[in-house]
């Protein structure tokens, strides 16, 4: 099965999540796109765990690049597991797997995912504090919008880029502090809130920040 590109994997990440519509998404998508994912068979339903261990390949292997230094989502994810596991006396790794990551602090539930795409990302928040990590660059436009119309929204789900070190989001998660705190010590980077989306507040009243 030939790479897939980043428009094609997106969809198909949405279209094989069972928490969103396939119906609605390919509602939603151009027609012609939709056809050429039919008449590739990517969507035979004899395809979906190929596909899906393709898309969990694609994701955990992207590249990101810091300084000198170069490592992937997946290796990040899998360290900050390590890390939860081996380091952190108050954090218990509930689930993980090389696309995701569960964990909890004290009664508090979080949960990490390694993302191709962001479709139907108003679906993705559930019970636990959410961050989707992806490359946000391609839709940073609609998910700036959809997180400043949507509070609830923003307050459930965090989106991050790791190779931007952007993240868009208003959660509060004592495990993401553990996260950002992780990247500053492992790697030395910090994850900061992405220039668009704290424009995107200050202009609607929800920011506002102080001088002095």
């Amino acid at each position: 099965m030939r790479a897939l590109t980043r428009e094609q994997a997106e969809a198909l990440e949405a279209f094989l999540d069972p928490r969103l519509d396939a119906t609605a998404l390919a509602q939603a998508l151009p027609l012609p796109f939709v056809e050429s994912l039919e008449e590739s068979g990517l969507l035979a339903e004899s395809e979906h765990e190929d596909v899906r261990r393709m898309l969990e390949r694609r994701s955990a292997e992207r590249t990101i690049e810091w300084g000198t230094h170069t490592t992937t989502q997946g290796d990040v994810l899998a360290a900050f597991a390590t890390h939860c596991r081996d380091e952190l006396t108050d954090v218990d790794v509930v689930e993980g797997g090389p696309t995701s990551l569960e964990v909890r602090w004290r009664s508090e539930t979080s949960r990490f995912e390694l993302r191709n795409g962001f479709l139907g990302i108003d679906r993705l928040a559930g019970d636990a504090s959410t961050m989707l990590l992806g490359e946000i660059g391609p839709d940073l436009r609609a998910l700036v919008e959809v997180f400043l119309d949507r509070p609830e929204l923003r307050a459930k789900l965090a989106v991050c880029d790791l190779e931007l070190l952007e993240r868009l989001g208003t959660v509060r998660s004592s495990a993401f502090v553990y996260f950002e705190w992780f990247l500053r010590d492992a790697y030395g980077v910090k994850l900061l809130p992405a220039p668009a989306f704290t424009q995107g507040l200050i202009d609607r009243g929800l920011l506002s920040l102080g001088m002095g």
